[in-house]
């Protein structure tokens, strides 16, 4: 992982922390490079379907934010991304003491950027992806 200038970490944290949805959620930035955006996330009942598992919501929130920061990782000058494609696959039950997004970028272009955004758990100390998203994003005016 390549990282990122200074100004464009710090401009990411305070973004981030503005970030109400991801707030709530309790979510935390995990680790950031050049088209790289890892963010974790604990369970919290609120989160959870009865059954103990990760909401697919809140999993899909999640690939869609850390795709949209690894957007904003490339670019010198504050830019915010707004995606207008968005394909998840969930691959197992998203069951856990941690929720893992790491989001890279495929391509960063003039018009669209595409990421793919990996989602694990920790379960009994072994990661298990639990679902891959494809997210095509535009700059936002």
């Amino acid at each position: 992982m390549n990282p990122v200038a200074p100004e464009i970490e710090k401009r990411i944290h305070d973004s981030f922390g503005r970030q109400k949805l991801m707030t709530a959620y309790g979510a935390k930035i995990s680790a950031i490079g050049h088209g790289y955006m890892e963010i974790s996330l604990d369970p919290q009942d609120f989160l959870l379907r009865t059954s103990g598992i990760f909401h697919g919501g809140v999993l899909a929130a999640m690939a869609d934010t850390a795709a949209g920061y690894a957007a904003g990782t490339v670019h010198v000058n504050d830019a915010s991304f707004l995606t207008v494609e968005f394909k998840i696959n969930y691959l197992n039950q998203a069951k856990g003491t941690q929720l893992i997004t790491r989001a890279k970028l495929l391509k960063s272009g003039f018009t669209l950027t595409v990421a793919q955004a990996d989602l694990f758990t920790i379960e009994e100390g072994q990661e298990r992806q639990v679902a891959t998203a494809l997210v095509t994003l535009m700059k936002a005016k």
